[in-house]
């Protein structure tokens, strides 16, 4: 089942606010898109509200603004703070009757805000801007811009509870549609082909006429793309363009108008041969959950046919497995020499396949497969799934496990195609990031995606190229991979300064207990001091995949507003020979939306946040926790820096001229004490005040109490104090 996104009231079960409209406007230009989502919502209850609202965004995109708009227009703009003081700054304000908004990372490709204090028959606009990266598609010098309107039901436990489906169509108003959607193109030359695999859309060829020098412009390098519909969309809605240049390598540079720093990006689509790997192991695991019914099974099974028709027929073996609960080989004994015989069984396998393999277990399923491969060859893993589980950093240390512990001479490489309309890009995309491998998105109402395999086929035969770098132009500055990392930390031993004297003991001293033993308290666990930044900050941290075919981007932030002329990007062969580009740099063109960041220095932090998280880092401390701090510290200081959404940070709106207005409106809440007898699992439940809380929810907590109480009754009596409407 489908999930929209959507604003809920918190306090009334699952009540939804009606949503009366959605406005989407993107500037779709040069690398990447910048994204400005409206949302309006209208509280019908006779009770003011808080309400959760989830939405999706491409796991490859930065959240960098998000406003609240009140009826009277008054736009109360958030900012970035670490995310447990956000969440406190939230509470606290909607305790003492402010009206505010918060905007949290559940998962790298869903999010959800929190808006409290919203007063009966009042209306609320919701922005969230974020800019995002452009993928490639199906022919050459081809882009695709992909904007996700579902999060779709997912498998396992999810680290935060994100809100049920319910039926939008009750709500619609009549006077306006309900979804509008407006995309503004910008090509380097003139667009040759727009497309939309998933809708029906209006396109308009020029500049948009509003723009001050519209008529200067060259009027076949810009489009207008929009959609306009009166009932909610039922898939995501996908945008393709092509131009001649979209392959090319390109480079562009954007200053920091606050900030003295200068971020870069290059992007290019390789085009280079090298004789394909002799011999190597390929393995097909296809995602045969109950979510890949339908349209997404077909797909998975088309894909797969052209994948086994395509092998290298000389040295090369196959495997093919199926997982849901459970996975299974197609051949149990080990992968089998790639012949028509294992293909013609092969082929019969894969028509007989359904989606009848209950959950989506991906990691026990990836497990499964890497532990089964020969070892004695490369190995090419290809994932087709809907990447519908909600475990994704426990598959992606699945994934980085395997691939750091395989033989330099037996490298491991997986790559995935993401199918279906709500397909997780977190899923999907990381588990190609941390594998070395490529990955595409493929919806489900595409009918020919032989492109996508082609890539992704070419980057599995073509030998790895290592010790690739990119040398940015600025000369004698050191990279985050140089910066000397023992130097950032340094801890003295307060008893190391005091000097021993020397004493004579006496061997019998009756004031001494040799039953009693002294008390020794654990020492203070290191504080986390982090260096400057350092000259050049760059994201991959190490680039460990190029390939023929699939697009590279590379992003960096350097201190100081000095703009290199050209960067040049070098790597070497298998056989020792050395691979080279120079790119000039030009300045970004992208437009920024009011009080948003500039688009490149949002996407960059957001890719080096992404490399923190997945343990690319120059980081070598023995110590976990300090490790794991440190990491959590350099990802905060990025994100507040560059105003961006994280796994360490969020968005806090506060408008403190509401407080007034809802206790003037509003009665005084009633305060309810509950004496617990029993000391709950979670001992930071107790003795705190719970705001706001519907009597469901105290029965809850009541009911953990009482389950968890056990053998600690003989505790003292706690008190949980709770204001109820």
């Amino acid at each position: 089942m489908l999930q929209p996104w959507g604003l809920y009231s918190s306090s009334l079960g699952h009540h939804t606010l009606p949503l009366l409209r959605v406005h989407v406007v993107a500037n779709i230009k040069e690398l990447g898109a910048q994204v400005k989502l409206t949302q309006t919502y209208s509280n019908d209850t006779e009770a003011a509200l808080q309400a959760a609202y989830s939405f999706p965004i491409p796991s490859r995109a930065a959240v960098c603004s998000f406003v609240m708009v009140k009826q009277d227009g008054t736009r109360v703009i958030g900012h970035v703070e670490e995310k447990r003081e956000a969440r406190e700054m939230y509470d606290s304000a909607v305790v003492q009757g402010v009206q505010a908004a918060l905007l949290e990372q559940q998962t790298p490709d869903v999010f959800q805000i929190a808006v409290g204090n919203i007063l009966p028959g009042e209306t609320v606009d919701i922005e969230i801007v974020y800019a995002t990266e452009l993928a490639e598609d199906e022919e050459n010098d081809s882009i695709r811009f992909h904007l996700p309107l579902h999060i779709g039901a997912r498998y396992g436990a999810q680290t935060e509870p994100t809100w049920h489906s319910w039926n939008i169509s009750s709500y619609l108003p009549p006077q306006s549609p309900f979804l509008e959607i407006f995309a503004n193109l910008e090509a380097v030359a003139p667009i040759a082909q727009i497309g939309c695999p998933s809708h029906s859309v209006s396109t308009e060829l020029g500049p948009d006429p509003a723009l001050p020098n519209a008529h200067e412009l060259p009027f076949s390098h810009y489009a207008r793309v929009s959609l306009s519909s009166d009932a909610a969309l039922d898939r995501d809605f996908v945008l393709t363009m092509r131009s001649a240049g979209l392959d090319a390598p390109r480079c562009v540079a954007e200053l920091h108008p606050v900030h003295p720093t200068t971020a870069l990006a290059l992007t290019l689509i390789p085009r280079f041969k090298l004789p394909d790997l002799t011999r190597q192991e390929f393995v097909f695991l296809v995602d045969r959950s109950g979510s890949m019914q339908g349209s997404r099974i077909a797909a998975a099974k088309r894909a797969l046919i052209v994948m086994l028709r395509s092998l290298p027929v000389k040295q090369s073996l196959v495997q093919i497995a199926s997982f849901g609960n459970m996975c299974s080989l197609l051949w149990p004994g080990g992968s089998q020499p790639y012949d028509q015989t294992t293909l013609d069984y092969a082929t019969h396998h894969v028509d007989g396949m359904q989606a009848d393999f209950g959950g989506t277990r991906i990691r026990e399923a990836l497990a499964h497969c890497f532990g089964a491969r020969k070892g004695d060859r490369p190995t090419s893993v290809f994932v087709l799934t809907d990447g519908a589980a909600w475990d994704v950093e426990g598959v992606l240390t699945e994934v980085k496990a395997a691939v750091a512990s395989s033989a330099a001479q037996a490298y491991l490489r997986v790559s995935v195609l993401g199918i279906g309309n709500s397909a997780s890009t977190a899923m999907c995309e990381g588990v190609a990031r941390v594998g070395n491998g490529s990955c595409m998105m493929v919806g489900e109402q595409e009918t020919n995606f032989t492109g996508k395999i082609a890539r992704m086929l070419k980057a599995a035969l073509t030998p790895m190229v290592t010790d690739i770098s990119v040398d940015w132009g600025i000369q004698d500055a050191e990279t985050s991979e140089d910066s000397p990392d023992d130097d950032d930390f340094v801890f003295i031993s307060s008893e190391e300064s005091k000097s021993e004297e020397r004493m004579t003991l006496n061997l019998f001293d009756e004031a001494v207990d040799p039953l009693q033993l002294e008390h020794r308290p654990f020492p203070p666990r290191p504080e986390v001091v982090l260096s400057p930044p350092p000259p050049v900050q760059q994201s991959p941290f190490k680039i460990r995949s190029l390939s023929p075919g699939n697009r590279l981007n590379v992003y960096t932030i350097l201190q100081g507003k000095t703009i290199p002329k050209s960067v040049t990007l070098t790597g070497l062969t298998e056989d020792g020979s050395k691979i080279q580009l120079s790119v000039p740099v030009a300045i970004s063109c992208l437009p920024n939306v009011p009080d948003s960041p500039p688009a490149i220095h949002a996407l960059a932090a957001r890719k080096i946040i992404q490399d923190l998280e997945d343990g690319q880092h120059g980081l070598s401390l023995n110590d976990a926790d300090l490790l794991a701090r440190t990491v959590a510290a350099s990802i905060m200081r990025l994100a507040k820096e560059y105003y961006i959404a994280s796994s360490q940070t969020s968005f806090i709106a506060v408008d403190e001229s509401y407080g007034r207005i809802l206790n003037e409106t509003l009665p005084q809440p009633a305060l309810y004490t509950i004496v617990v007898g029993c000391v709950p699992y979670r001992t930071d439940d107790l003795n705190r005040e719970y705001s706001y809380l519907d009597l469901r929810t105290v029965g809850l907590i009541l009911l953990q109490f009482v389950l968890n109480a056990g053998q600690n009754c003989h505790r003292p009596r706690h008190t949980l104090r709770c204001v109820v409407r």
